[in-house]
């Protein structure tokens, strides 16, 4: 099976450390902890949330660790012959200069420390990102692709590609025939190996 996975708030808990961090920077508790972005879990301008991401783009990058058991689920569905492959819309990530060349590095790095094996990974542009892991899905014919973001989960979906959400506040009223919900790694382990 050929599965796709993205990386933030799939391979790592994006709203534990946006609740942590940003109640610390904004030096008050979310307002909409149901949020997406931190200018929405706070009610801060994109002004402000720029500055909470200049701050803490390092220790999101490097310093986070990966939500429990994703890289042993991910090393023993390789194991199996499964293909794992990264599709991510990662911050800068397809920027044409030094910022997009770091934001590359240190993803590939952390993949690295944390004992992830992928076949590839591929870099989305923040704009148009559906279509574009679409493309990427199609390019690899992936059977699954784990995400968490409502728009791209529910494009995915209607285009035909089976995806297992990563549940998180933002995407509770997510639902389609293609959507399976799952809350953790074993989860999707045990998804995965009730398909073969």
């Amino acid at each position: 099976m050929v599965i796709a996975t993205d990386a933030d708030g799939v391979l790592t808990d994006m709203s534990e450390f946006n609740y942590i961090y940003g109640e610390k920077f904004f030096g008050h508790k979310p307002v909409d902890p149901a949020g997406y972005t931190t200018a929405e879990i706070f009610g801060e301008s994109k002004a402000r949330e720029f500055l909470f991401g200049l701050r803490h783009f390092y220790d999101y990058c490097c310093r986070l660790e990966p939500r429990e058991n994703a890289s042993a689920v991910c090393g023993k569905l390789c194991s199996q012959g499964h293909s794992l492959y990264v599709i991510t819309a990662r911050k800068f990530s397809t920027m044409k200069n030094p910022l997009g060349g770091l934001s590359r590095n240190m993803f590939r790095k952390w993949t690295g420390k944390n004992g992830f094996l992928f076949g590839d990974i591929f870099f989305c542009s923040e704009k148009n990102t559906p279509p574009r892991k679409l493309e990427y899905c199609r390019r690899i014919s992936a059977d699954i692709m784990i995400d968490d973001k409502p728009d791209i989960a529910l494009y995915l979906a209607e285009n035909g590609v089976k995806v297992l959400l990563f549940d998180a506040p933002y995407n509770k009223q997510v639902k389609h025939e293609n959507i399976t919900r799952v809350h953790s790694w074993d989860e999707i382990y045990s998804f995965v190996n009730s398909c073969e």
